[in-house]
């Protein structure tokens, strides 16, 4: 279930000094409250990846690389045809396979990269090319357009939270007024893709879509804010 809400986190501390240390100092070395607040939200991951490779051996060096650019020239002509995914071919790479000591043969693989925010689509279409591809690995996550979205909405969210806070510690102490001495805006990194296990790696030769959850991101953004008191 998608949910999203906003938490406060607070650690309040007052710095203060005599006055008669503040004569002839900088104004700003007494009176000081410092804190942070926090706005969170949780974001259904919108975005999925999946790696896929197409892998040949032989003998012949030469068979293998054509059986892996027939297989690619095959996934890529079902992926164009559908315009909700994107795809990506990495590098051809053939190496050889030694038995013991002596060459036995050559093995060629070559990555394709798919991405989509239609995830049942993508997943249909992995059902189909893992008939002559093997998935490595199927990733979520957030998209950069939604990343960005919630990134304002909790710059606001905060940024109010610092003023209701501000005022708070203001009129339960009894100061008149307050300055900002600083203010630092902080977020969450974002978060890295969210693996699906237990994924399987072996060729088979019919195989239904992908079952997958694309599950929900933790983001936030914090504000620390030094403020000083009048009185």
């Amino acid at each position: 279930m998608r949910r999203s809400w906003t938490s406060l986190l607070l650690t309040l501390g007052i710095i203060t000094a005599p006055y008669g240390l503040a004569f002839g100092g900088d104004a700003l070395n007494y009176d000081q409250v410092e804190f942070t607040v926090q706005a969170q939200e949780e974001l259904p991951n919108d975005l999925a990846e999946a790696v896929l490779t197409a892998q040949a051996e032989h003998g012949d060096p030469a068979r293998v690389a054509k059986e892996v650019n027939d297989t690619m020239a095959w996934a890529l002509n079902q992926v164009h045809g559908n315009a909700d995914i994107s795809a990506d071919s990495g590098g051809y790479r053939t190496y050889p396979v030694y038995d013991k000591t002596h060459l036995d043969h050559w093995r060629g693989v070559q990555t394709l990269v798919l991405r989509s925010k239609k995830i049942a689509a993508l997943n249909a279409m992995l059902g189909t090319l893992q008939q002559r591809l093997q998935v490595q690995d199927l990733r979520f996550t957030v998209s950069p357009d939604q990343q960005q979205a919630s990134e304002s909405r909790l710059i606001a969210q905060a940024l109010d939270q610092f003023k209701a806070r501000a005022l708070q510690v203001q009129e339960r102490l009894g100061a008149t007024s307050y300055d900002i001495v600083s203010l630092k805006l902080g977020g969450s990194a974002a978060p890295p893709p969210l693996p699906m296990e237990g994924m399987a790696m072996a060729r088979v030769q019919s195989v239904p879509p992908v079952a997958a959850d694309a599950g929900t991101s933790h983001h936030s953004l914090s504000v620390h804010a030094v403020i000083q008191l009048r009185f």
